[in-house]
């Protein structure tokens, strides 16, 4: 199907919906869920309609019917052996279900947070620079995601040697804990004429990575910014955050709020709209 163009990104939503209605549907009842509860937990593979109602003290008849609603919707497996039917809970199914209930409520998420800047910013472009290092591109996602809510320019930094996943944790690891630089593209970020800075990078052997140290010192323009600060780490954030707000600091930067991504927090919407509250807070200071 082509894309209707009605939206600025294009995400399928308008074709995903209506699939989901029917689960939904299947869901929104109570014995249904209690169903789904004792299939998606049986280790034998052979419950039945009597086996099902006798747990679930309701009659055969209405458990058949509630299996029939299911099983038309793919949330459940039935198979034949001899004279007896038994069923099994569709896994691939809801997890289908649960990819396309991330995606709108995602999708939901990033209007909120839109509304938000929208209504404590009076319609303002929010005139900032996102600035990041990504190395796997988990620190760059997360800009991507500030960009798309708030608005605003990202200067992604680059080294000049590129690392190979060994001399990222042999030399880098290194360098990240002498608190040294990496030669960096640009060489220069002038941020004189924005108003709030956003700046993250990833933990590097609980540090600011050497390419976020060369990029802070890097800034033209600075003194007297506002900015805030974000880390991502897949273990913990160790000094990264305060060693990041010192050099800042340092070059007369005003860090006023500072937030840590674990692995687990990258995909999490709230974690995301507590970000974007920090910097709308920030920017209206």
């Amino acid at each position: 199907m082509d894309a209707c163009k009605k939206c600025k990104v294009c995400n399928k939503l308008c074709e995903i919906v209506p699939e989901m209605v029917g689960v939904f549907k299947s869901l929104g009842d109570l014995t249904r869920l209690q169903i789904i509860y004792l299939l998606a937990t049986d280790t034998t593979g052979k419950l039945g309609v009597g086996d099902l109602a006798a747990q679930l003290g309701v009659s055969q008849p209405a458990v058949s019917q509630h299996l029939k609603t299911l099983k038309g919707e793919g949330i459940v497996n039935s198979r034949r052996e001899g004279f007896y039917v038994y069923y099994t809970f569709n896994r691939e199914r809801m997890m289908k279900f649960r990819e396309h209930f991330d995606l709108m409520y995602m999708s939901v998420m990033d209007k909120c947070d839109q509304e938000l800047i929208r209504k404590t910013t009076l319609d303002q472009v929010l005139n900032m620079c996102i600035i990041c290092y990504s190395y796997t591109g988990v620190t760059r996602g997360v800009a991507e995601q500030i960009r798309n809510s708030c608005g605003g320019d990202i200067i992604e930094v680059k080294t000049r040697e590129k690392y190979s996943t060994f001399t990222a944790y042999t030399r880098g690891v290194l360098r990240s804990r002498q608190g040294e630089q990496d030669a960096i593209d640009p060489e220069l970020i002038d941020v004189s004429s924005y108003d709030l800075l956003v700046i993250g990078t990833p933990v590097w052997a609980w540090k600011p990575a050497p390419a976020i140290n060369a990029a802070v010192a890097a800034l033209k323009g600075c003194e007297g910014k506002k900015a805030v600060i974000f880390v991502t780490c897949n273990g913990q954030f160790g000094e990264a955050l305060p060693l990041l707000k010192k050099a800042l600091e340092t070059r007369g930067v005003l860090v006023l709020a500072e937030i840590g991504f674990a692995k687990k927090d990258v995909g999490d919407m709230n974690k995301k709209t507590e970000l974007i509250g920090h910097i709308v807070s920030a920017y209206n200071t």
